[in-house]
């Protein structure tokens, strides 16, 4: 079902004041630097919402060719509203969103940004769609073959990032997107910060279950924790079960564990999103009958003190799991991961249900967005 909304727009008269410098609005000058003043909606209509965040909202949207209207180029359109972004104190943040994208679109394994506008009350970010989603939701079973391609193909998106001098810090399935051929791409940078490799940070940001011990214990933190978080999803793909952060931040310290915490989320608050089993190991009891080369990447992936954790491609690339297996974008992009897919009998989950209901709640989030007003 495609959603088709007409935007609004003032007369071309308005419009040539609206762009004139003294009837500017106060806010549209705070991202003018990022944001060109103008409106691109007019060229797009919407198909579906494709995912609702925090700041803001993306749906799938197409071009409205006048010339050729079969001609269909699908985008993801990232509606963010200002005033959550200014009340939020955010403002260099969704620069620094916009400026990584821009400049790191152009590797194989991110998305890429195609544009960016503001009107009145939203900025948008247009950047490539990518059409089978996100990585848990179309494939819940992976064998060593798709693990080891996806493990590559997601380190060196990171090893990108961070040779770039950029910390991702929300490194989790929702931000890892399958192209049409399957191979992967990381998506919103929206926690991303530039930051210089060896250096640290100590916002306490990300998502819970894929934060490491160093953000949960209110300590500085560097690259590092982008590989913990890699090495949570490698755990889900070979286990279906989280590493139990809980029982190491427990036992940390022993009775210092109050000063640990102090300032980092409660262990009460933690306790929704990480397992409840006590354990001197935190990995789950599965990992145990898992082959030793997948035992080997998590323990050196899910390593509680990040000086010790695998924290390059090239580190990655002399242990066993990738024994004789040459971790460059080139050569990943020449393996097809449909052929393994096929291969090793994996089930690929349909996206028409998911995307139907998705277009059904269209409604709601443009309803409640000033996004067709100039």
């Amino acid at each position: 079902m495609i959603l088709r909304y007409h935007i609004r727009f003032t007369s071309s008269q308005d419009s040539r004041r609206y762009r004139t410098q003294w009837h500017r609005p106060k806010n549209n000058s705070l991202f003018s630097s990022h944001f060109k003043d103008c409106s691109r909606n007019e060229q797009f209509f919407v198909e579906c919402l494709v995912a609702k965040g925090a700041f803001g909202v993306v749906f799938k949207v197409f071009n409205r060719c006048k010339d050729n209207p079969s001609n269909k180029t699908s985008y993801a359109l990232k509606v963010i509203p200002k005033s959550k972004v200014i009340a939020d104190n955010s403002v260099q943040q969704i620069k620094d969103e916009a400026d990584i994208q821009k400049l790191c679109g152009h590797h194989p394994f991110i998305v890429k940004q195609i544009d960016l506008w503001q009107n009145r009350h939203n900025l948008h970010i247009l950047s490539e769609y990518v059409p089978n989603g996100e990585l848990f939701h179309k494939i819940d079973q992976f064998s060593p073959d798709l693990v080891r391609l996806y493990i590559g193909e997601i380190a060196l998106a990171i090893d990108f990032l961070h040779n770039a001098g950029i910390i991702f810090r929300d490194i989790k399935p929702e931000n890892i997107l399958l192209t049409q051929k399957y191979h992967i791409k990381l998506t919103d940078f929206g926690l991303s910060k530039w930051l210089k490799l060896g250096a640290s940070t100590h916002t306490i940001c990300g998502t819970f279950k894929y934060m490491a011990p160093e953000i949960l214990c209110g300590e500085p933190y560097g690259h590092a924790v982008d590989w913990w978080a890699l090495g949570v999803i490698v755990c889900q793909m070979l286990t279906k079960k989280d590493p139990n952060v809980r029982s190491y931040l427990r036992s940390r310290d022993g009775s210092s564990q109050k000063d640990c915490m102090s300032n980092a989320p409660s262990i009460a608050q933690i306790n929704g999103y990480l397992l409840d089993k006590d354990s001197n190991d935190f990995l789950p009891e599965a990992v145990q009958g898992l082959p030793s080369e997948e035992q080997d990447v998590l323990r050196r992936l899910l390593v509680v003190d990040p000086r010790q954790r695998i924290r390059s491609v090239m580190a990655l690339q002399r242990i066993a799991i990738f024994k004789g297996y040459k971790l460059e974008t080139k050569r990943l992009m020449s393996i097809s991961p449909l052929d393994i897919i096929v291969k090793d009998g994996i089930r690929i989950y349909e996206s028409s249900q998911y995307e139907q209901c998705y277009s059904d709640l269209a409604d709601k989030p443009f309803s409640s967005f000033s996004y067709f007003t100039s």
